[in-house]
């Protein structure tokens, strides 16, 4: 293992990944192939390759390059196939198919539906009752309404909910009250993964009737099967902040630990002749049936495609090559879903494995103990050491926090985690044959769940316990990255050159951390957000900022959660929270806000009320740089005196923003998305320049 290295010569398909990936990439960002050009060049390759297969070797780069492109523009021409796209959809009556079980909300059950007469989904929430309750997937539904586009609400940094749920194939959402729906008894559409998620919810069914205290089986439901919708939040974020959040998802280790008990308990068909082909079907069946059941996320694809090629080459007596089997899986899973590329447990099972696979030797060797029982746990620290340092790059840029102790709660609840997923096996095994031992085994997995909760529990409270507040540019996850691969270079082959390399890296990680500091320090700006139902701006100066919002319940919270992201990414340490109205007056250095008129570096913002049928008057005479405008419903007051400004529209019709881009000449934004007013300084002028434009799009 410690002389594994990255050999690319027994590794082909590491070198068919990369230009693959690349073309998705490309697609991704806007890059579109004709695909006219695309056969063309599929057939050049093919033909170079009989014409110059046997001759001389000056002709492979050439080969090379053309098979490059090759698998390049394939890429591109598989992610504009598989690309969905979502037109708006009339109101009218649908036809819908159950895809997925409801989940309760706070008010509704969400429920994805699939159109019958096509693959697009609807995420459709329903009222709570008794029916809605016992729908399982398959089951029919007829509704009323008008399915609207998923979009996001375009403000700062925020998570691109709507990109999530497109690349799963959900482009719709929709909210119906009673007497809009039907759900039609006794009919049903069944495909394969449905009976899965039927298949599952009887498995979980049985855990529930076995005696474990009805909390906990949650919990093991996630852990064994993969079904985390049920475990609460409070749970999921503990498991996060001690870095242990991967035992919820299904992953590689769920599937080495089944490949391991069917390879022990099919072993005696090997005995026979031609046994091994029936125990390599019988293990590959059995390690399918678990992926399809559990989901089919993309952590577990990685990781049944990957023991699907070392089951076969051990039948044939093949040793696979790790890092041409890690590759051979991402080839095909990328090739079959190119949207998987952006899946986050893609891209951090991956980076798991292989930093196991290539670090964890480096780390082993460091360390020799003469005792079993602590060398078995050394072993586990370094998997688990090995597997953090490869995604920590990703963890940092996605969830924005470091678990401090991930070692010490690894430690403790990876063996657990194990004796979990046997034991969740074992009692619905036994439950079709005596309810006396299945009783047994309930009581002690039980116990094994609270010993679970009990570690992470202990771990959290430790000081310290977990960082948070980080959010690295991609520029120094990229830097980051290659600095581990330098690194391992030079824990290699200790070359000087690597470790030169690896130090002018470091120096340019600290120079982007000081220039991020630094704007962060200097920026001056005014960010007005997109919150239904009420209205923010946030003023930021340097490390500071403050909210200007109008009436909002339980605004700390509904502002906030809109917030966070943007104070994260904006490095902002104090937040004041102020509501507007008349009385209001502020002066605060650079910032004055005087009831409705806000001061800040120059710049003059009149805020109107928020709801009006109409625009109503401005003071005659007024001069300012932006008008903020409440909801418009009809139209505008044409004895209105607007100056010669940028016009901030909160959630207007279509009408009165049309009416007023006619009658005032200015530039306007209605806020379905936020919008930015960028304040720079040019002190030798004495003078400020305002820039307005959303802060999404870019869009002035």
């Amino acid at each position: 293992m410690a002389n594994s290295g990255f050999q690319f010569t027994s590794a082909p398909f590491v070198r068919l990944l990369l230009p693959l990936c690349l073309g998705v990439c490309l697609e991704k960002s806007g890059f579109h192939l004709p695909v006219l050009f695309f056969i063309v060049l599929l057939s050049l390759a093919v033909v170079t390759l009989l014409v110059l297969k046997d001759i001389v070797f000056v002709f492979q780069p050439i080969w090379a390059v053309i098979l490059f492109l090759a698998i390049l523009f394939i890429g591109i021409a598989r992610a504009q196939e598989k690309e969905i796209l979502f037109p708006k959809l009339n109101n009218q009556h649908y036809f819908v198919i159950l895809d997925s079980y409801p989940i309760e909300k706070a008010k509704t059950y969400q429920v994805v539906c699939q159109m019958i007469d096509s693959k697009l989904k609807i995420l459709t929430y329903l009222p709570k009752s008794p029916a809605v309750k016992s729908a399982k997937p398959g089951d029919l539904l007829s509704m009323n309404g008008l399915p609207e586009l998923i979009e996001n609400g375009g403000n700062p940094y925020e998570f691109n909910y709507r990109k999530y749920l497109n690349d799963r194939g959900i482009g719709y959402r929709i909210f119906l009250r009673e007497g809009e729906y039907n759900l039609l008894k006794g009919c049903s559409l069944m495909n394969i993964s449905r009976h899965a998620l039927v298949f599952r919810q009887k498995l979980i069914g049985i855990l529930y009737k076995s005696g474990i205290q009805q909390d906990r089986v949650p919990l093991i439901s996630s852990i064994s099967f993969g079904a985390r919708d049920d475990v609460d939040k409070e749970t999921v974020q503990s498991f996060t902040n001690t870095g242990v959040i991967h035992v919820l998802a299904v992953s590689g280790m769920n599937v080495g630990l089944i490949f391991i008990i069917l390879d022990f308990f099919l072993r005696f068909l090997k005995r026979w002749k031609l046994g091994f082909l029936f125990h390599t079907l019988a293990v590959l069946i059995g390690i399918w049936s678990y992926a399809l059941v559990t989901g089919m996320s993309a952590s577990i694809l990685r990781a049944a495609v990957m023991f699907t090629f070392v089951v076969i080459g051990n039948a044939f007596h093949r040793n696979a090559n790790i890092f041409n089997s890690l590759a051979v899986s991402a080839f095909f899973l990328v090739l079959w879903d190119p949207a998987i590329i952006n899946d986050i447990g893609f891209q951090l099972s991956y980076a798991a494995v292989l930093s196991i696979v290539v670090i964890q030797p480096l780390l082993y060797k460091r360390l020799y103990l003469k005792s079993r029982f602590l060398d078995k746990i050394w072993l586990l620290l370094s998997v688990t050491f090995a597997a953090q340092i490869g995604t920590l790059p990703f963890t940092l840029q996605y969830f924005h926090q470091f678990p401090v102790y991930f070692w010490l709660a690894n430690l403790a609840v990876i063996p657990l985690v194990t004796l979990i997923l046997y034991l969740s096996f074992v009692v619905v095994f036994l439950s079709l044959i005596s309810g006396f031992f299945t009783s047994i085994f309930a009581f002690v997995l039980d116990w094994s769940v609270r010993l679970v909760l009990l570690s992470v529990n202990i771990v959290e409270a430790l000081p310290h316990a977990v960082i948070k507040g980080i959010y690295p540019s991609y520029f120094q996850v990229a830097i980051f990255l290659l600095m581990g691969w330098l690194f391992y270079n030079y824990c290699k082959v200790k070359q000087f050159k690597s470790l030169r390399n690896l130090c002018f890296l470091a120096i340019l990680l600290s120079i982007t951390g000081v220039l991020a500091t630094y704007r962060q320090l200097t920026s001056s700006e005014i960010i007005f957000l997109n919150i239904p139902g009420t209205r923010a701006m946030v003023v930021t100066k340097g490390e500071r900022a403050v909210v200007l919002y109008d009436r909002c319940e339980k605004a700390n919270e509904k502002i906030g959660y809109v917030l966070k992201p943007f104070l994260g990414e904006r490095g902002i340490k104090k937040t004041d929270m102020l509501q507007l109205s008349d009385s209001l007056r502020i002066s605060n250095g650079s910032l004055c806000v005087v009831g409705n008129m806000v001061f800040y570096k120059g710049a003059r913002i009149v805020i109107q009320s928020l709801e009006s049928t109409a625009l109503k008057s401005t003071s005659k005479g007024l001069i300012a740089d932006l008008v903020w405008i409440g909801t418009i419903k009809t139209g505008i007051d044409h004895s209105l005196y607007l100056p010669s400004c940028r016009i901030i529209l909160y959630h207007a019709s279509k009408e009165a923003e049309k009416e007023i881009k006619t009658h005032y000449p200015t530039t306007t934004f209605n806020v379905k998305s936020s919008v930015r007013l960028l304040i720079q300084s040019f002190p030798f002028e004495n003078k400020n320049r305002f820039i307005c434009q959303y802060f999404n799009q870019g869009k002035e």
